[in-house]
């Protein structure tokens, strides 16, 4: 089977050859190309979907399916930089652009005022955090917010979705990004803490805007739901039970995510969410929504939910993760052993390892040594064979 294959065969919960193999490792090759620390055999690749082929691992890039065009019909946008990048170099993030610095800051302008926004790519992390938010006083800027919200719309990028279809090819699938569900827009435009203060002090207000989020997420999937070569369309949240509680995913997201899933299931499809976090308090909630899969899931000790006991949840459940930081950053010397035997522990308690993807845990540790992703393929390989008695 080629990697399409493979992957298509899983996600049915038909027999592939083997489990598939599919470490995210975006932020790991930019971070060590930009440091100059990428190791001798991935030196020369354009991007990590050269690296990935090169290594003969299965494709499924949700940055190649990042393929969505943002326009302010009567908002007015501004991006300025700062902070030196490093000559010759670029910088990349998941979540925002570093086109001209390692400092982004962006303005929008509207009828009720200006907000404003800043990014600092931080060196030593490899990664951007949020040094101000969208969001910082709920009274004063509560209507500038909604006017943005209203007037903001999505639509396709097609020339961006054929650059990554042609990348990726048949070695794999694109993961197509849809829009967040209202509580993680809510966390982008107040941070987490900022929006679960105001989440509860003014219930009637982030409702509204909740309304207008879904809107905008369902007239965007519908615009996208029926696109060619697209099988697996995810919601790019960060679940994590600590800032999705039960209570606000039921109001926030099982609304939005169960429309879209519909949408998606009628045509023969696949909903994912991202996974960062402790997720077995929701497990019983991914059923309500009709998910197929919360991808990047985390054991512990970084989550709280064992792949075996999210398999065990339901037969109809996809299972995506597995390959977290403690695992993947191993020097020790005998790095290579625990590895192979983490990875036959892991597998011989998936069961029969159908609807199973072996992939990184949210992201691959800029850290991992070249040498561990080559033990955890071949370790993939060894006992990923799947057999049926």
């Amino acid at each position: 089977m080629n990697g399409k294959e493979r992957i298509l065969a899983a996600l049915a919960g038909e027999k592939p050859d083997r489990v598939p193999f599919i470490p995210n490792i975006w932020q790991w090759f930019y971070v060590n190309e930009y440091n100059d620390t990428l190791p001798e055999a991935a030196r020369g690749a354009r991007n990590p979907v050269d690296v990935l082929r090169a290594m003969g691992a299965d494709i499924f890039s949700k940055f190649d399916g990042k393929a969505e065009v943002q326009v302010f019909p009567t908002c007015g946008h501004t991006v300025e930089f700062a902070g030196k990048i490093k000559e010759g170099k670029k910088l990349w993030a998941s979540f925002s652009s570093f086109d001209k610095g390692t400092i982004r800051k962006e303005r929008i302008e509207t009828p009720h005022g200006p907000l404003t926004h800043t990014w600092e790519y931080r060196a030593e992390s490899g990664a951007p955090f949020e040094s101000e938010h969208w969001w910082k006083d709920f009274a004063s800027e509560y209507a500038a917010i909604r006017y943005w919200l209203a007037d903001t719309e999505w639509h396709l990028d097609a020339e961006a979705l054929r650059a990554g279809l042609n990348r990726v090819g048949d070695d794999g699938l694109i993961l197509f990004q849809l829009l967040p569900t209202p509580l993680k827009q809510f966390h982008w435009l107040a941070g987490q803490a900022g929006a679960s203060y105001f989440l509860a002090d003014h219930p009637a207000e982030m409702r509204e805007l909740a309304r207008i989020h879904e809107q905008k997420s369902l007239e965007f999937l519908e615009e996208v739901v029926d696109l060619k070569d697209v099988w697996v369309y995810e919601v790019p949240d960060n679940l994590d039970s600590a800032f999705y509680p039960p209570y606000w995913f039921r109001e926030f997201c099982l609304p939005v995510l169960k429309k879209e899933a519909e949408m998606v299931h009628a045509r023969g499809k696949y909903l994912f969410v991202h996974a960062c976090g402790r997720l077995k308090a929701l497990g019983p909630l991914f059923l309500q929504a009709d998910l197929d899969c919360v991808e990047g899931q985390a054991p512990p000790p970084l989550g709280d939910w064992p792949l075996p006991e999210a398999r065990a949840l339901s037969e109809r459940l996809i299972v995506c993760g597995g390959m977290a930081a403690p695992e993947q950053e191993l020097r020790t010397p005998d790095a290579a052993a625990r590895l192979d035997a983490y990875v036959r522990d892991l597998f011989a308690a998936m069961g029969d390892r159908r609807r199973f993807l072996f992939g990184s845990s949210c992201n691959t540790s800029p850290r991992t040594p070249y040498q561990n992703l080559l033990t955890f393929r071949d370790a993939a390989w060894k006992y990923g064979l799947l057999s049926y008695h």
